[in-house]
């Protein structure tokens, strides 16, 4: 049948059946928009969905990332190894790295081991005899014994010598000190007697030895107050932790004077190195709060290692000791740095550590291995160049870093930028990448001049005696303990770097400050050192030598077969 005939020819039926097709039409555009709108909400919890996982993603992969370095750090090996041997880096088809020359053969003097099946075996280190006091026992043979069986008395033909070491506990003396006193029976003006030896601790019972030994076992040999009072208590006198911490706060005024020389001369320093580390300090609010100690090194032209102690970790600190510095400053990547070197007129300028840098690739190995390897890679060449020129001039190892360092240096930068827009933002490479491009241009410095350094390492390696320390005494008492402290580590620092026996120095100085005029230069440690020769420690200095000898061996012959 024909359509047309279906329909109405009654007008009115045909306005409600158009009416009814426009409500029904309505009808299904209501239902599109709502569909249409469903879709867009489902599209957009789709959308943060998705984006929700790729945060979780993000933090998952860096919480593994986390995970496996508390690993390796709660049980493998701790030391930033990157592995020497031949393909480590060709394991991900790395670029190769650049080969130096050697520096010469190594001398079988310069290389005090002895090749062992299976391992190396070092000589044992001569003992010098002579410097020791000696006590000799002679053991006889009995008169009876001396006669031969045939009735006739031998005759002595030489002797057996055998050495043996001997420990003899130390122990402590009761010094009298009597002074007659004189006078004229017929004057009666007065007594005369001579005066008192200088004394550390005016009116103390303490001699400057006993004060020394308390003051080199507590920051020299990191042994607490209460260890020290138990060892005394041995040697049959008990002295209060109270007394012995008194007696360490009288030195470290007597020492101050020194402190401040020191601190003085080592800001003429046209290149310095510093770090901080933290220490628990007791009172406050709260009970105790966090400290700090930060260590200052001045250059070989002022060569002292100065600490200072601040109650916060805020600029403020370095600021304040920094006021009148002017040169480089080798320093990790503290935020209260910047605004000392963008203050206005500032004269210090920032020089960033290559091993702060390596340390966060080498964080990054486990969940970025190419990656992390192709920077390490190119970071051990950077150390590579220094280790070739440790023994150079100046202006040679200037000229060495601007021929083979800066053309590697141009490799990481363009590296960073390929890296920065595809490392996921939460992982351990993006912060890696992050850290060394904000770093970049104090990073580069280095090779600017010579007489700079490629890290901060040796600020880390002073602050490390403190560390050691604080693991064992825990602690200061008080706030006021944080500045006496630094004092007396001061002290033992330039000891230490100067390699002096720390007992010697110290005693000699307690007796000399209480002078009338005391020579202050005469008593800095390079000038005590240079004046007391036999007061010097040898057998570390032998030990880093040979220590450095097999290094360089070992890393040239590195290089020798990568040619």
């Amino acid at each position: 049948m024909d359509g047309t005939n279906s329909l109405p020819n009654d007008l009115t039926e045909c306005h409600e059946l158009l009416l009814a097709a426009y409500k029904q039409s309505v009808q299904l555009e209501k239902k599109v928009a709502a569909s249409q709108q469903q879709a867009a909400e489902l599209n957009r919890v789709l959308d943060e969905t998705a984006a929700s996982f790729e945060e979780l993603k993000q933090e998952h992969a860096a919480t593994l990332d986390e995970l496996a370095w508390h690993k390796r750090w709660a049980f493998g090996r701790r030391r930033e190894r990157f592995s020497e041997g031949e393909g480590q880096g060709h394991l991900f088809d790395l670029e190769p790295p650049a080969v130096g020359e050697l520096e010469g053969p190594i001398t079988p003097d310069e290389e005090a081991e002895t090749e062992v099946k299976g391992h190396r075996r070092r000589k044992n280190r001569k003992i010098d005899w002579d410097k020791l006091r000696q006590i000799h026992h002679e053991h006889d043979l009995s008169d009876e014994e001396k006669v031969c069986p045939c009735g006739r008395t031998m005759d002595r033909i030489g002797e057996d010598v055998t050495r043996e070491l001997e420990y003899e506990p130390a122990k402590l003396e009761a010094h009298i000190h009597t002074r007659p006193k004189y006078a004229c029976r017929r004057c009666k003006d007065g007594v005369s007697a001579a005066p008192l030896p200088p004394r550390p601790i005016p009116g103390g019972i303490a001699g400057p030895g006993l004060i020394t030994e308390v003051f080199v076992g507590k920051f020299g040999d990191h042994l607490p107050l209460h260890r020290l009072e138990d060892i005394l208590a041995r040697y049959g006198v008990y002295i209060s932790r109270s007394t012995m911490s008194g007696w360490m706060k009288a030195v470290a005024e007597l020492l101050r004077p020194l402190y401040d020389f020191q601190r003085k001369l080592a800001l003429r320093s046209s290149l310095m190195w510093t770090d901080d580390t933290p220490i628990t300090v007791l009172g406050g609010p709260k009970g105790s709060f966090r400290g700090h100690f930060w260590v200052y090194i001045g250059d070989k032209e002022y060569p002292y290692s100065v600490y200072d102690f601040t109650n916060s970790h805020s600029r403020d600190g370095p600021a304040d000791f920094l006021q009148s510095y002017s040169g480089y400053l080798h320093a990790d990547a503290y935020t209260g740095y910047d605004s000392i070197f963008s203050a206005p007129g500032s004269s210090i300028i920032e020089v960033a550590c290559w091993s702060h840098t390596r340390s966060r690739f080498f964080k990054a190995v486990g969940s970025n291995p190419r990656e992390a390897h192709q920077v390490l890679e190119w970071v051990r060449q950077l150390y590579d160049i220094e280790d070739r020129a440790h023994d150079w001039s100046v202006d040679a190892r200037r000229e060495l870093r601007a021929g083979e360092a800066n053309p590697v240096l141009d490799k990481i930068e363009a590296y960073l930028a390929e890296l920065a827009p595809r490392a996921l933002p939460k992982s351990s490479l993006a912060k890696a990448v992050t850290y060394a491009r904000n770093q970049w241009e104090a990073l580069r410095r280095y090779t600017d001049d010579g007489r700079l350094t490629i890290d901060n390492n040796v600020s880390e390696r002073t602050l490390r005696h403190q560390a050691i320390g604080r693991k064992n005494y825990l602690f200061l008492g008080s706030e006021a303990a944080g500045p006496r402290a630094a004092v007396l580590y001061t002290i033992l620092a330039g000891a230490k770097r100067h390699r002096i026996e720390p007992w010697a120095y110290v005693c000699d100085l307690l007796l000399r400050l209480n002078a009338d005029d005391p020579n202050l230069e005469e008593m800095l440690p390079d000038h005590w050192a240079a004046s007391h020769p036999d007061a010097i420690l040898t057998h570390r200095l032998e030990e880093s030598r040979r220590k450095a000898v097999r290094t360089r061996a070992r890393r040239a012959h590195r290089r020798a077969r990568q040619k």
